[in-house]
């Protein structure tokens, strides 16, 4: 995306920070969302969930993050504040992400696999806010969901399914077929 880009679309929601008893001696940043809502987070839970942020934070000369610790994003204030969901979940109490895949019976499989259970428009808004922020955790998780969510159907279903319009001809479909044809084996 780019920077004037935004991601994610829907109501806004009220500014929330993400808090806990231990925030008060953490270093805070601020990031803006592109619909101009402001969310507050300890720097080493968002640093170590998005390399990118990160990288911003690292940079010492851009003075606008280095002095007032803001830090602009193009995805709107709902996906953003589901984002920091995702990372406050994700985090122990020292603010570090969790880097061990959680097991099938863990409360934090469970709340992925409820975290994940949306519209169709938002799965995709976190997929685009997760690779733009370089989220690895939640755009594997949002990827395997769409993933999932394609397994066992036909093309056909898979372009209902993503409302994707099918533009080819059907000499053109045939071609693609034959020169593909080790995928229907």
């Amino acid at each position: 995306p780019t920077p004037t880009s935004k991601i994610g679309r829907g109501e806004i929601h009220p500014t929330i920070t993400m808090s806990s008893s231990t925030n008060k001696n953490r270093k805070m940043v601020r990031l803006h969302s592109s619909d101009g809502e402001e969310f507050e987070v300890a720097e080493e839970a968002i640093g170590g969930a998005s390399a990118i942020i990160k990288g911003m934070l690292e940079e010492e000369e851009d003075s606008m993050v280095a002095t007032n610790k803001v830090i602009p994003l193009p995805v709107t204030g709902p996906i953003l504040s589901r984002v920091l969901e995702y990372v406050n979940r994700h985090s122990d109490e020292d603010g570090a992400l969790y880097r061990d895949a959680p097991t099938a019976d863990d409360p934090l499989r469970r709340f992925d696999d409820q975290f994940v259970q949306v519209d169709q428009d938002t799965l995709f808004d976190l997929m685009a806010a997760a690779n733009y922020l370089e989220m690895q955790g939640l755009l594997d998780l949002t990827c395997r969901t769409v993933a999932d969510q394609m397994l066992g159907k036909t093309t056909d279903e898979i372009r209902t399914h993503f409302y994707i319009h099918n533009d080819y001809t059907a000499d053109e479909e045939e071609e693609v077929r034959r020169e593909n044809s080790w995928c229907w084996e």
